[in-house]
């Protein structure tokens, strides 16, 4: 099984560890945060509608879309994004997100434990 490493900027996104590291340095993100942050790099460029949102990181959950609106705040705050610019996550108004940073993806094995 392989993962990704993805790098945007002076950040990474850990696919297998599902950490998000700043110049090395961990940041803290909630689980559910950083499920929305790994669908929308996996999607860079492109719009991801609130509904994907929703399927991929609550399967099988009722959850409001006020939901997504809150972690999409906690991920702009732990990216460092400032209130005037998006950087990395642009909100397209009653459709869903894009992240709009370059990021590089790098792949690797992982094993699974024995």
């Amino acid at each position: 099984m392989s993962k990704s490493l993805f790098h945007f900027g002076d950040l990474s996104l850990d696919e297998h560890q599902r950490v998000l590291l700043r110049n090395g340095r961990r940041v803290p993100v909630p689980a559910k945060a950083l499920s929305t942050l790994l669908v929308l790099v996996r999607n860079s460029g492109c719009v991801v509608e609130k509904e994907v949102l929703l399927e991929e990181v609550w399967p099988n959950e009722y959850v409001e879309e006020g939901n997504i609106s809150q972690h999409i705040y906690i991920l702009r705050k732990a990216l460092g994004e400032s209130t005037e610019r998006h950087r990395y996550i642009e909100t397209i108004p009653r459709r869903g997100y894009r992240f709009v940073a370059q990021a590089t993806e790098s792949r690797r094995k992982v094993h699974p434990p024995e």
